[in-house]
């Protein structure tokens, strides 16, 4: 194999089978060290390769859509078309895409906080719509871009930096509020 320098700079290409799907341009990347969102793109990546391989998909034809957080971040990592809208507002930007293209496969994915704090009715009426968008949440159980704030899956007695002792509420349950909603397909990593 020969390895050669890419145009974006001294990113070297051909080092990782990922290369066609990264955007080797922006690494290093942005995330705190210990963070498992370089692991939530890697296999964002790998699944996509799969699907092109597997299932026929032309990644052409794949748009991602990422709202505000940390996992939002990961849309600008993929080389493919991808949308980063406000928090909150990923899955109604993903509903108008899907609506005006019905081709395209459309792909949100971001944060507990974004997905199911600031967009949690979209999240709801997306699963009672089922439009054939795919909505990918990587929970980490807190607001953690903006300090580690309690959210809406956070556990319950969990401290946090506005929960001292301990989160009073119980959290959400996605994958049961997705089934509840309507949700064609409901799956937990």
């Amino acid at each position: 194999m020969t390895y050669e320098a890419s145009s974006e700079g001294d990113w070297i290409t051909g080092l990782h089978p990922m290369d066609d799907l990264l955007r080797g341009e922006r690494l290093p990347h942005i995330w705190c060290q210990g963070c498992g969102l370089g692991t939530a793109l890697t296999s964002f990546i790998s699944s996509l390769k799969w699907l092109e391989k597997r299932k026929g998909w032309d990644l052409d034809k794949v748009a991602v859509v990422s709202g505000i957080g940390c996992t939002g971040r990961i849309a600008g990592y993929v080389r493919l078309d991808s949308f980063h809208t406000t928090h909150g507002r990923a899955i109604p930007f993903a509903t108008g895409l899907k609506i005006a293209n019905p081709d395209l496969k459309v792909i949100v994915i971001s944060g507990d906080g974004d997905i199911a704090g600031i967009g949690g009715n979209h999240f709801i009426h997306a699963a009672r719509r089922n439009l054939g968008i795919t909505v990918v949440c990587v929970n980490n159980f807190n607001y953690g871009m903006t300090g580690g704030q309690v959210g809406p899956t956070t556990p319950h007695e969990a401290r946090a930096v506005t929960a001292q002792y301990g989160n009073y509420e119980y959290p959400f349950n996605l994958p049961y509020l997705a089934a509840a909603s309507g949700a064609s397909y409901v799956a937990r990593w």
